[in-house]
């Protein structure tokens, strides 16, 4: 059994569960399915508790104590229990209860694009990284449609909140867990959940590309960048959600005669990584190396660099099929118990798109991750699935920590939060996404794929769950009302504060009144890069000097942006000004030497 540190707080959770696994699988292999999520909570902060007791009843690890044989329960001569009626039993009534507890929803307004309203909400300055969540309920596949028992739809659209701003548009997801009451009745135990979009069974790949990928390919086409990620139950349509959005992505406007595209994609399994799409030779790719040896790093500069990857010019629509359908033949897949062909890796296409004149290159992710699974999935796995679970997993709770991390960073004040992106290969990949000092805009899409079987609604809502702290952190850091006014942030500047700072910068090359064109501190602040040198080679043509003089200004403002990103505040919502937080720490080292001065004293006192 693996020594566990119970100060290491980061791995705690993953290393416990791992540990019970094991533990379970030796001595009690009976009580596997023990090892789930709501254990690992009930037990949270007392696992040390939990591990005594069960040494206690099962013994230590490797000898197991025999279990005595049940008792029959009181009343039943020695026979079966007499219980109550089961889920199953009383399918048809909950089918009937969740039917009239799921509402009949309108259409959505057209006018609402919640990705692009994200980027433009300036009530903390600049949102440089925004991240919006959705969900997709698969709907019944094959025998589901058929089967009795616990196999029915649980998993629904509620309501939509939608006052005509997309700031406040919210959409539900209904979890209706099926319970029975001590009278053996059916009822229903309802949880409701707030997303951006909420995708019932009877939605598109179209419908979701139209709303959430859409905004994405815009922000590469103009140099920034992009990030579509589903997660989810193995079996739940990650795959099949990703795999069509990226179909739609070949045929979509990214092809023109201004832009180079190059498309690449890597799978991650575990800590290994590999090229899906290895360059040939003579035609043929040696089997024996194919997709091996991709490495991910960072450079000297900061900028996350990727070796041992081809990277493929694509000119047109169809050639760009013919490296996804390539891809995705490639793709590590097993069969588990709940899907015959699971994604056991995390798969990542890289879509760049390069303005031929500015140079400016935007990127588009594409992210399909691997299935996660709770110990009720994986009790039969192999030794080595069982590993490949784990690894599954760990990759996850990384990923779900770096969002959590910066959304928080999202507040104001906050932006000397640690995002530990740096744990895991691929947020490393994302780290202009969770990098609270990358100069370009970001805009994130999470899809969590639910299954909508009464039988999963644990694992569902573990998934629903797991996309929370993505809202309310960005909501929670827009409730502090009595904040200074951070004069320096050009998100919060009028127009004419946005044209005296180009005159500051510029030299009087350009007019900075038709430069900036009456817009505000935050419309200013969202334009990309392309834009910049779209604005001065209106006034200046190709004249030399043009691109230098938009570059000055794009980086120029982005340093103030970041700066007021990571601008300190104090508890009460004042800025600390560089020279407070100098005098702060002068102050701090001054009591540190003080406090080191009457130790010593106390210690010379008492040697005499």
């Amino acid at each position: 059994m693996e020594n566990i540190d119970p100060n290491n707080h980061s791995n705690d959770d993953i290393c416990w569960r791992e540990t019970f696994i094991d533990y379970y699988e030796t001595n009690a292999p009976a009580k596997l399915s023990m090892v789930n999520d709501a254990m690992m909570t009930k037990w949270e902060g007392k696992y040390e508790l939990l591990m005594a007791n069960l040494v206690k009843k099962y013994g230590v690890l490797g000898s197991p104590i025999q279990q005595p044989p049940r008792r029959p329960a009181r009343g039943s001569a020695g026979g079966p229990k007499n219980s109550k009626s089961t889920i199953s039993e009383l399918n048809s009534k909950f089918k009937t209860l969740i039917s009239n507890s799921t509402p009949t929803l309108p259409s959505r307004d057209a006018n609402i694009n919640v990705v692009e309203s994200k980027a433009s909400n300036s009530e903390n300055g600049l949102e440089t990284s925004t991240f919006t969540v959705c969900t997709r309920v698969r709907p019944l596949l094959g025998q589901e449609l058929i089967a009795g028992g616990e196999v029915f739809t649980a998993v629904v659209p509620g309501l939509r909140t939608d006052l005509h701003s997309p700031s406040i548009h919210t959409e539900e997801l209904l979890l209706h867990a099926p319970k029975v009451s001590v009278m053996g009745k059916a009822k229903l135990d309802t949880t409701a959940h707030l997303f951006d979009y909420v995708f019932g069974p009877d939605s598109t790949n179209q419908e979701i590309y139209n709303l959430a990928c859409a905004p994405l390919v815009k922000r590469a086409l103009n140099g920034q960048i992009g990030v579509i990620f589903a997660y989810g139950q193995t079996g739940s349509g990650k795959t099949h959600t990703m795999s069509g959005i990226l179909d739609i992505l070949a045929t979509s406007d990214i092809f023109s005669d201004l832009t180079d595209v190059t498309f690449s994609y890597i799978e991650m399994l575990g800590r290994e990584i590999k090229d899906c799409l290895p360059v040939e030779e003579d035609g043929n790719a040696e089997k024996e190396t194919r997709g091996k040896g991709v490495k991910i790093g960072e450079g000297v500069n900061g900028s996350v660099l990727i070796r041992n990857m081809a990277t493929h010019t694509v000119e047109d629509a169809d050639q760009l099929g013919i490296f996804i359908k390539r891809a995705n033949s490639t793709r590590a897949t097993a069969m588990t118990a709940k899907n015959d062909s699971s994604s056991r890796s995390h798969g990542v296409a890289i879509l760049k798109v390069k303005n031929r004149k500015t140079a400016v290159e935007g990127t588009l992710y594409v992210i399909d991750l691997a299935g996660s699974e709770s110990a009720k999935d994986s009790k039969d796995h192999t030794k080595d699935r069982m590993n490949e679970t784990k690894e599954i997993n760990s990759s996850l709770m990384v990923l779900k920590e770096c969002i959590r991390a910066r959304t928080s960073a999202a507040g104001v004040g906050n932006g000397d939060i640690h995002v530990p992106y740096r744990r895991n290969k691929l947020t490393l990949l994302m780290k202009d996404v969770f990098d609270i000092g990358c100069s370009r805009l970001c805009s994130t899409v999470v899809i969590a794929a639910c299954s909508p079987l009464a039988s999963d609604i644990d694992h569902t809502s573990s998934t629903v769950k797991y996309a929370a702290p993505l809202r309310v952190a960005v909501a929670a850091s827009n409730k502090q009302k009595n904040l200074e006014l951070d004069v320096h942030d050009p998100a919060l500047w009028t127009s004419d504060e946005i044209v005296s700072w180009v005159k500051s910068v510029d030299s009087g090359s350009i007019d900075a009144k038709v430069f900036v064109n009456n817009l505000t501190g935050v419309q200013f602040c969202s334009l990309p890069e392309n834009e910049f040198y779209a604005r001065a080679e209106a006034q200046l043509g190709d004249e030399e000097g043009m691109m230098e003089i938009a570059k000055s200004l794009y980086l120029g403002l982005w340093t103030l942006i970041v700066d007021a990103k990571t601008r300190k505040r104090r508890p009460d919502g004042s800025i600390i000004t560089p020279e407070q937080e100098e005098e702060e720490r002068r102050q701090l080292d001054l009591k540190t030497l003080e406090k080191a001065r009457v130790w010593a004293e106390r210690e010379k006192h008492l040697k005499g």
